[in-house]
């Protein structure tokens, strides 16, 4: 079976497995409670795949986006139809940009969903992922090629530093700390996802709508961590956000097929497979 044809019959299984009502919250009385507030939706399951093991999985894509970005970037969008100029900005948006997003969201998110250290730990893990690209930016000036000052970018990248440290060591009020980059860093995204203020074509604004748009699921997932929020559920909610976020890509692509399958297919495909998987972390 191909692999695309195995992805559609997941998808319309896991649609199917979504519609079933979820398993009532049972109390150690014996109580059925009705969970009120938005973000106290407890992790469920879908079908045989437990909650868990859903966001697991979204955590594992994540390295896919990280490895393709950091190391082949123009090789990996090529096959799905987007062609990108070496050396070019748009390059660094869909390479080092979402790079940078990707492998701090799947080291924060597996770290803490397998339990491997704190939530507090795997917070400044994730921030420190982030930093080491950012090392890169300041030494070889691609902030300036860019055409974005540094100065902010220097700030913004010495409080990540600072927070991570006291997240590692618990001091001076960490979690406050983690509280405000995480809010800061996805305003950061959303800003660029929402309007990419760069001087450059049609098509490398929508790269870096791209880049900003991996950058705030990334960092809102920090956000939800740093405000208490489960794991799984945190998972659910930043799946959520990929919606738009595939809209934007799929917008990108030009090629009247990827692996055999027209890209309408793929994105129907996709959004039912986010759906239904945020659904089964939430319900």
């Amino acid at each position: 079976m191909k692999p695309t044809t195995f992805l559609l019959f997941f998808s319309i299984w896991a649609a199917n497995a979504s519609l079933r009502p979820p398993t009532p919250f049972i109390s150690r009385n014996g109580d059925t409670t009705q969970l009120t507030r938005s973000l106290s939706v407890r992790g469920g399951d879908l079908g045989p795949i437990s909650a868990g093991e859903l966001a697991k999985t979204f955590g594992v894509l994540a390295i896919g986006d990280a490895v393709s970005g950091a190391v082949a970037p123009v090789e990996v969008w090529e096959k799905i139809g987007v062609n990108i100029e070496k050396g070019s900005k748009g390059e660094h948006y869909l390479g080092h940009g979402m790079a940078a997003s990707a492998l701090s969201l799947s080291v924060m998110s597996l770290l803490a969903l397998f339990e491997k250290c704190s939530t507090q730990e795997a917070i400044a893990y994730g921030f420190l992922t982030r930093g080491a690209f950012m090392t890169e930016m300041l030494l070889n000036g691609k902030y300036k090629e860019l055409g974005v000052p540094s100065a902010p970018h220097l700030a913004i990248y010495l409080a990540i530093l600072a927070t991570s440290f006291a997240l590692l060591s618990g001091k001076f009020e960490p979690m406050n700390a983690a509280k405000i980059i995480s809010v800061l860093l996805s305003g950061h995204g959303a800003l660029l996802f929402l309007n990419p203020r760069t001087n450059d074509d049609d098509k490398t604004k929508k790269m870096a709508k791209i880049d900003g748009g991996y950058m705030f699921i990334s960092s809102v997932f920090a956000a939800f961590l740093a405000f208490g929020v489960d794991p799984v559920r945190a998972m659910g909610f930043t799946s959520i956000a990929c919606l738009p976020l595939m809209l934007s890509v799929f917008d990108l692509i030009s090629a009247d097929e990827i692996f055999g399958l027209s890209p309408s297919t793929w994105l129907v495909a996709l959004f039912v497979f986010i759906g239904a998987s945020a659904y089964g972390m939430l319900s």
